[in-house]
């Protein structure tokens, strides 16, 4: 069914641990139960997974390198019963979370997510199976080309973009998809370059990675991107060395919401899935918060700023990181984009920086090779900015902090007092 790295996994083997759960009397009744599971083993995971799925259970995965003491602390404020962890050898512990035993849930069953925490303290985000159901059958439909694509989830299965899009997607469409545990790029590229028409499930780091080792005429098959938007270098270099750049949209509450084939730009969001109906600004000059409801009448606030270009979705930023200097609005992608094309510029970050009664102000930190000083910075930036949109406080820095899932906390860059180190929560 499943392949991790290079070791197959067949249904005897899921058949085998449906068997062992039976043998339990707190996994055979898991549809009784919230369980957090802190699992090693990504084949053990899945099978736990489709189990408790199977049995109208919840579950919540957390990530293989949570400490014990934060993953008793997670499962408790997310309303857990009990926690499973397990060794390398595949053997389950089972730690009492709940002050009394479950009954009977209140809710149906389904998946325990978390939100990427770059706007603030991470949520704990409930999802029924019903509706994760809805959303890959939808998500099927609208890759009806990548039917017989091989999946390589280069990402973290714990997560709905590797669990949902990336594995249980592939298992609806009868494909078996590779998880790949190994995130060195070289064998990355080697794992899609040894399977034909392969998919590559990946964070934006790891595909600007292989951006640099690919070849224009030996192209990858497919590639997906999410989470984040690339930065415009990395998007034009992707999409010379891939034959099909996909980029999907979408948020905790939902999972997918939208999905773009055949981009023409990095922030191109392409289309809605079938059961979903976004709303956003009507162009480029007037953008608006994207809202999405779903097929059965849920409304979602995305808090993304968003608007339509014939018939397409188009990424604009987060609501909460829109910077107000004197009664303009500065969008960082905007800015950042213009500071990455600066030669010498690796990596750069806009975000906020308060001034209290005297407003916002644009400030910037940014990784170089040599020593730029930030008249020089300003100077170019002129050039191609906006007054409003030119940075006032410049830092060059050694390296940005990033989430596992690639993204920034703008706000814990924001938060951070001038004198103080970020207050970046790298675990979520």
């Amino acid at each position: 069914m499943i392949y991790v790295n290079d070791q197959f996994y067949d249904p005897r083997y899921f058949q085998n641990c449906y068997e062992r759960f039976d043998a339990h009397p707190l996994l055979f009744e898991s549809g009784r139960y919230r369980i957090a599971v802190r699992l090693q083993d990504p084949a053990l995971w899945i099978a736990l997974c489709l189990y408790v799925k199977g049995k109208g259970g919840t579950v919540f995965p957390l990530p293989v390198d949570t400490p014990m003491e934060g993953a008793i602390r997670r499962a408790g404020r997310s309303g857990c019963h009990v926690l499973i962890v397990s060794n390398e050898a595949g053997e389950f512990e089972f730690f009492d979370i709940a002050s009394q035993p479950a009954t009977s849930l209140k809710t149906p069953g389904g998946l325990i997510q978390t939100s990427s925490g770059t706007t603030g303290e991470p949520k704990f985000i409930e999802r029924t199976w019903e509706s994760i159901d809805t959303e890959i059958e939808s998500y099927v439909g609208h890759l009806a080309e990548a039917e017989t694509w091989t999946p390589v989830v280069a990402c973290p299965v714990t997560h709905s973009y590797g669990l949902i899009c990336g594995v249980l997607a592939a298992l609806r469409r009868g494909m078996q998809p590779i998880i790949v545990q190994n995130l060195n790029p070289k064998y990355v590229l080697r794992k899609l370059r040894e399977t034909p028409h392969s998919f590559l499930y990946s964070s934006p780091a790891m595909i600007a990675l292989l951006a640099m080792l690919v070849k224009e005429e030996e192209p990858l098959w497919a590639v997906m991107t999410s989470g984040t938007i690339l930065p415009k270098k990395t998007f034009e270099n992707i999409g010379r060395k891939v034959r099909h750049l996909y980029q999907q949209y979408g948020c905790s509450e939902t999972g997918c919401l939208s999905f773009g084939t055949s981009l023409t730009a990095a922030n191109d969001l392409g289309n809605p899935l079938s059961h979903v109906s976004i709303s956003a600004g009507s162009n480029v000059d007037t953008p608006a918060g994207v809202m999405a409801v779903l097929s059965d009448d849920q409304t979602v606030d995305t808090r993304d700023l968003g608007y339509w270009e014939n018939g397409r979705l188009f990424f604009v930023s987060r609501i909460d990181d829109v910077i107000n200097v004197a009664g303009l609005n500065v969008y960082p992608g905007e800015v950042e984009e213009v500071i990455l094309e600066m030669p010498g510029i690796r990596d750069a970050v806009i975000f906020r920086k308060s001034r209290g009664l005297a407003g916002d102000q644009v400030s910037l930190h940014f990784v170089s090779d040599e020593t730029i000083t930030a008249d020089a910075l300003r100077a170019y930036c002129l050039g191609k900015l906006a007054v409003h949109q030119v940075p006032m406080n410049i830092k060059r820095v050694d390296i940005i902090p990033r989430l596992p899932n690639g993204k920034i906390s703008r706000k814990a860059l924001s938060d951070t007092k001038k004198q103080g180190k970020p207050r970046l929560n790298l675990q979520n």
